[in-house]
């Protein structure tokens, strides 16, 4: 009885650590399959989207003032390459994603390039601030300058009629940004030339110019000696 009963609990152990060695060989396989799988290293390699940062207004609400200016800054850098309908929309009490949209329009593929170009070059180097990032560039139909506390937008005329970002935002307060840092460039002080008035000498002062005699006269009808 004794060896029927052993037979009996040794042989399903067998069984079962066998089953366990097969499956645990099977799930390397497949992770071995998986590391060499084209699909697997494609998605291994596919870079991780950064995270936006977050809004200066976010951590510091009294600094909206400061963005603001910043915002019609770049707007007056677009205007520097002759941009058209240059608006600039309020989205502080609409949205969380940014604070103001600053929308402008380029004639051509080449001036929404020159327009944004100019943008990011005048706010990097002469305000000190830098896009977090920028997309469009292939097509230069719709040129998006992302500066997290503000958003910049160059279409090109067909394109911003199609997408017309101030109808969908139409709750947003919206004003036209003028041309006014070029004309400030441009114009130059003319020059006034003061025009000194001529003397003007009295009877006294006359008398006190010295006369020269050229030749000597003599009395008409008076007497020679």
């Amino acid at each position: 009885m004794a060896k029927v009963t052993a037979k009996k609990t040794t042989e399903p152990k067998k069984r079962a650590t066998a089953k366990m060695t097969v499956a645990g060989s099977k799930s390397v396989v497949k992770k071995e399959v998986a590391s060499k799988s084209p699909a697997v290293k494609r998605t291994a390699a596919k870079p991780t989207a950064a995270k936006r940062p977050p809004r200066k207004s976010a951590k510091q609400p009294d600094a909206r003032e400061e963005i603001r200016n910043a915002a019609l800054k770049a707007a007056q850098y677009a205007l520097e390459k002759k941009a058209l309908e240059v608006h600039l929309l309020d989205l502080t009490q609409i949205t969380s994603m940014t604070d103001y949209f600053v929308v402008a329009t380029g004639d051509s593929d080449r001036q929404v390039k020159a327009i944004a170009e100019n943008v990011i070059a005048e706010m990097r180097d002469t305000e000190g601030v830098s896009p977090w990032r920028s997309e469009g560039w292939d097509s230069l139909n719709w040129v998006l300058i992302d500066f997290v506390d503000f958003v910049v937008h160059v279409f090109q005329s067909e394109a911003r009629r199609y997408y017309n970002i101030e109808r969908l935002w139409a709750d947003a307060p919206t004003i036209e940004v003028k041309d006014e840092i070029t004309k400030t460039k441009t114009t130059r002080k003319k020059k006034v030339v003061k025009e000194e008035p001529e003397p003007q000498l009295d009877s006294r002062s006359l008398l006190d110019i010295p006369v020269r005699v050229i030749s000597p006269f003599r009395e008409v009808g008076g007497t020679s000696h």
